[in-house]
Parts: structure tokens; sequence; C-alpha cells
């Protein structure tokens, strides 16, 4: 067998509030929303907050949940109350 070149897709995270903190996830073999769905739930176990925002519509926040779409605070900042 050859050496075969694997496209990984990366999802990284920075903090929206000191912008030094940064997380990143590596999908391996996943397709790239599928990585981006599994990243969300591996960043918030590790501590990141993920604010999606206010929206009228239930269904565009749930999405906006599911993609990860809005700001995301370190473990740092997520613990000020003003956040």
């Amino acid at each position: 067998m050859g050496i075969s070149v694997v496209d990984a897709t990366h999802v990284r995270v920075v903090c929206d509030a000191c912008r030094e903190a940064s997380a990143e996830v590596c999908g391996r073999r996943e397709i790239a929303i599928v990585a981006r769905t599994s990243a969300v739930e591996k960043f918030r176990r590790a501590g990141w907050h993920h604010d999606a925002g206010t929206y009228t519509r239930a269904r565009s926040s749930e999405q906006m949940e599911r993609a990860g779409a809005g700001r995301w605070y370190c473990r740092a900042c997520s613990r000020v109350a003003h956040l």
C-alpha cells in the first residue's frame, strides 16, 4: 500500500473577548458539516461558551446553535458576568 494523503477538516475557534485563546479540532475523515457539528460539542465539553445571539425565529436559533455560528468565549472570559 502506497502513501495516501487524507485531507482533514480542522475546525478552529478563537475567543471573541480576549482574542488570545483558541482551540482546534481535527475532523479526520468526516465531511465538513459533520466535523463542525461534532466540534461544537467538543468545544462546549472543554469549557468554551457559545453565544448564538437572539433571533426571533426558533428554527434560526436552533440552526445557529448546531452550526456553532455566533460568538465563542474561552473558559476565563466566559466567567465574566457582562458577556
